[in-house]
C-alpha cells in the first residue's frame, strides 16, 4: 500500500505550521511504517512505529517543566483530505489549524514558555484501511497528540492505534457508541455526544418541538448509512423512539458511495410515517433530498439525527428550497457566545470555508487539546492524558456545558440540541438556552 500523506508519491509530507496571522504550507521530508497496512492490522500489533512516539521519547521533546525549552507542541490530525468524504474533512483538518494559529498570536503555550502549536495532516481518504496507517505517519513524524477522524469506522481504527501506543486522542467527530465503550481505553477522548446520547436526545427533543409546535409525530421511518455510525443511530433510535410515543414503521440503508436513494425513498413513501428520520453523512442527505423531489414526496416533517447534510450550510445550499423547515439534532454551534461568530468570521476569512457544525466540533477539538498541554505545562503524552482526565473546559464554541470526560473518555455534558433549516441556514432551535430562533412547524 502507498503512503496515505499528503504529497506521498514523493515520499514527503506536508508540514503545517501555524503561526502569526496565517498557516504556512512547509514540505519537509518524513517516513512512515511500510507494513502498517490496514486500520485493523496497525492497531493489532507492535511491529510498526513502535518507536514513533507512544512515549514522546523518541521523536521529539519530551520536558515536562517550562524550564526545559520546548519550542513546538505538535498536533497530528487524522482527516478525509481526498475522497468522498473530503468537503468536510479538510475543512475539519482546517479548524484544527485555525485553533492553533488563534493560540500562538496569543503568545503560545504559556505553561511551556511559549511554545507554538503545530498541526501536522495526514489524509485518511475516507478508508478505515487507512485510519490507523494514517496515526502511525504522523506519531512517526513526531506528533505529541491525536485527533480525528470523522468517519467511526475509520475512528476506530486510528484510536487502536494511538491506544496502544500511549498518545492521546481527542475524537474530533465520529458518533459510533463502540469506539469508546467496550474498549477499555485510557488514552481516547470524545468532547461530541456519542451516537446514544445523539438519539436519546433526538428522542427527547424533537417529538417535543413538533408537538408543541401542535404537529404529530406518531411514526417514523428510518434512512441511515450502512456503516457503524448508522447502524448505532439506527439501534438507539429503536430503543428511544417508542418511549416518546413514536413507532418505527420503516427502515432503509443506503450504502457508503450511493448514487442515488430512489428505492429507499419508495420504501419509506409506501410505509407513509410521519415523519423520515435521516442519519448520513452530507452526501447521503443530498440523495435523499434528491429522491424525494424526484418522486414528488415528502413527509409531514423531515428530521435527521446526526445527520451532516442538515447542518452544513453549504450541503442545505446545494439542496435548496427543498430543505427549508428540516428538523435536526446533533451537535452545534453556540449561537449565544460572542466567540462563535468571530470564530467563524476568522475561520472564513483564512479559508474560504462555511463553518459548519461539523468544522466547529473539530475546533472544540482542538482547543480540548490545546487546554490540556497548557494545564500539562508538558508535551510529555502521559502529561497531556492526565490532564485531559481532569479537565474542565467551559470557553468553547459548541452548544453545550462544560467538556469533561468520564471513565470512558465521554463527555458527560455532551448535547445534541435541535437545529432547523430556516431560510437555507442551518440555526439552533432548542433547548432555549442555546437558540438563535424560534421553531418553525
Amino acid at each position: 500500500m502507498g503512503k496515505t500523506l499528503k504529497s506521498s508519491t514523493s515520499n514527503r509530507r506536508r508540514f503545517l505550521k501555524a503561526t502569526g496571522a496565517s498557516v504556512a504550507a512547509l514540505t519537509l521530508a518524513g517516513c512512515a511504517s511500510d507494513d502498517a497496512g490496514s486500520g485493523g492490522d496497525s492497531g493489532g500489533s507492535g511491529d510498526s512505529g513502535g518507536d514513533s512516539g507512544g512515549s514522546g521519547g523518541e521523536t521529539g521533546t519530551t520536558t515536562g517543566t517550562p524550564e526545559q525549552s520546548v519550542d513546538e507542541v505538535i498536533i497530528g490530525s487524522n482527516h478525509p483530505l481526498s475522497g468522498s468524504l473530503a468537503a468536510t474533512g479538510v475543512g475539519m483538518s482546517n479548524a484544527i489549524k485555525l485553533a492553533a494559529m488563534r493560540k500562538n498570536e496569543e503568545g503560545g503555550i504559556e505553561s511551556l514558555g511559549g511554545a507554538e502549536v503545530t498541526v501536522i495532516e495526514g489524509d485518511n481518504q475516507g478508508a478505515q484501511e487507512l485510519g490507523g496507517q494514517v496515526s502511525e505517519e504522523l506519531l512517526s513524524e513526531g506528533a505529541h497528540v491525536l485527533t480525528g477522524c470523522y468517519s467511526s469506522p475509520v475512528t476506530t481504527a486510528a484510536t487502536q492505534v494511538a491506544e496502544r501506543q500511549g498518545v492521546p486522542f481527542v475524537i474530533s467527530i465520529a458518533a459510533a457508541d463502540n469506539i469508546l465503550q467496550g474498549r477499555d481505553f485510557n488514552y481516547v477522548y470524545r468532547p461530541q455526544p456519542p451516537a446514544r446520547r445523539l438519539a436519546s436526545d433526538y428522542a427527547d427533543l424533537v417529538p417535543s418541538v413538533i408537538r408543541d409546535g401542535g404537529g404529530t409525530i406518531d411514526t417514523a421511518g428510518l434512512f441511515y448509512i450502512n456503516n457503524s455510525y448508522g447502524q448505532a443511530i439506527r439501534d438507539s433510535l429503536r430503543e428511544f423512539l417508542p418511549g416518546q410515543n413514536v413507532e418505527i414503521v420503516e427502515e432503509t440503508a443506503i450504502e457508503f458511495g450511493a448514487s442515488n436513494a430512489n428505492t429507499q425513498v419508495s420504501r419509506l413513501r409506501s410505509a407513509d410515517p410521519d415523519t423520515i428520520i435521516a442519519t448520513t453523512y452530507v452526501a447521503g442527505g443530498v440523495l435523499l433530498a434528491q429522491a424525494l423531489q424526484d418522486q414528488d414526496y415528502r413527509p409531514p416533517y423531515l428530521t435527521a439525527s446526526a445527520s451532516a447534510t442538515f447542518t452544513d450550510d453549504d450541503a442545505v445550499g446545494d439542496i435548496g428550497e427543498f430543505a427549508n423547515g428540516v428538523l435536526d439534532n446533533n451537535y452545534a454551534l453556540n449561537p449565544t457566545v460572542d466567540k462563535t461568530a468571530e470564530v467563524r468570521s476568522q475561520f472564513l476569512d483564512n479559508y474560504d470555508q462555511e463553518f459548519s457544525a461539523s468544522v466547529g466540533m473539530s475546533y472544540t477539538a482542538a482547543e480540548v487539546i490545546i487546554q490540556a498541554v497548557e494545564e500539562a505545562g508538558s508535551v510529555d503524552p502521559d502529561d497531556i492524558n492526565e490532564a485531559l482526565k481532569g479537565l474542565s473546559y467551559e470557553d468553547h464554541i459548541s452548544a453545550m456545558g462544560a467538556i469533561e470526560f468520564d471513565d470512558q473518555g465521554e463527555n458527560v455534558n455532551a448535547l445534541g440540541p435541535v437545529n432547523q433549516v430556516q431560510d437555507l441556514s442551518v440555526k439552533v432551535v432548542y433547548p432555549e438556552e442555546y437558540a438563535e430562533a424560534e421553531p418553525q412547524v
